[in-house]
């Protein structure tokens, strides 16, 4: 019998690590080039004076610029709450380097660098001795509920799309808080001085669903209004049949 579970534990553990292997296998290695060299889906601002900058879009993709010189590679990964870390996926990689040359994913490879996925990061390693450079590419994120890992100390950015807006505290929310709002072509943006580790959140709205949230809300007090004045209506009927039948009816029944 003995025997047996300890058979049994082994199979057991066998396929446990079996299937770490294969997963490991299956998740990891080079992504492929077809993946970096995508198209943007519009032109990097390589020129932002940002260390970080994002810009998000009205549809279920952002940009994503970041200042990595003096930087030998750069770990991009997510958490998650049950799952742990999770490699950042994205596409259209770009790589400008100091003397403004824009390098795809195969370009890149080309010149000594790297982009490998495991089952818990996406590195990017650089060339040796490229110095200045910047890192740019596109990656899933909404606009209503952003936020990224500060892969990189310094100032950040995030432009919002026309018409969103993080102003009304109860569906617009922003950190860290140490932050400021300017308007850049009629669009919120939002910058930071300094940011070092940690994260960076921002939840916005359309300024038109204030409208969609007020009619929600009228609609809710009114239901709560009718719901108390039929309670009441109840409270009075029962208290009246209590009378007809001779009971007592007391103040706390009230």
């Amino acid at each position: 019998m003995n025997k047996r579970f300890a058979l049994a534990v082994a199979v057991v553990a066998l396929l446990a690590v079996s299937a770490g292997c294969l997963n490991y296998v299956n998740d990891g290695g080079e992504v492929a080039n077809e993946t970096l060299d995508a198209e943007p889906p519009h032109e990097y601002d390589f020129d932002t004076e940002r260390d970080a900058a994002f810009n998000l879009s009205t549809g279920n993709r952002y940009t994503a610029v970041y200042d990595v010189s003096g930087v030998e590679e750069l770990r991009l990964y997510r958490q998650t709450p049950y799952a742990g870390d999770q490699p950042l996926e994205f596409e259209a990689f770009r790589y400008r380097t100091a003397d403004g040359e824009v390098l795809n994913g195969t370009e890149f490879r080309a010149r000594g660098g790297e982009v490998d996925r495991t089952p818990d990061e996406t590195w990017v390693r650089f060339p040796e001795g490229t110095g200045e450079g910047r890192v740019a590419f596109s990656a899933a994120g909404s606009p209503r509920r952003f936020t990224t890992l500060a892969y990189v100390d310094g100032s950040y950015a995030v432009t919002l799309p026309p018409g969103f807006s993080t102003d009304f505290p109860v569906v617009g929310h922003v950190a860290p808080r140490d932050y400021e709002v300017e308007t850049v072509d009629g669009r919120d943006r939002i910058t930071w001085e300094s940011v070092e580790g940690g994260s960076v959140v921002v939840q916005s709205y359309r300024e038109t669903d204030l409208l969609v949230f007020g009619v929600i809300l009228a609609v809710a007090v009114v239901a709560a209004v009718v719901g108390v004045a039929y309670f009441r209506r109840q409270l009075e009927a029962l208290k009246e049949q209590r009378r007809e039948l001779g009971l007592g009816v007391y103040d706390d029944d009230e």
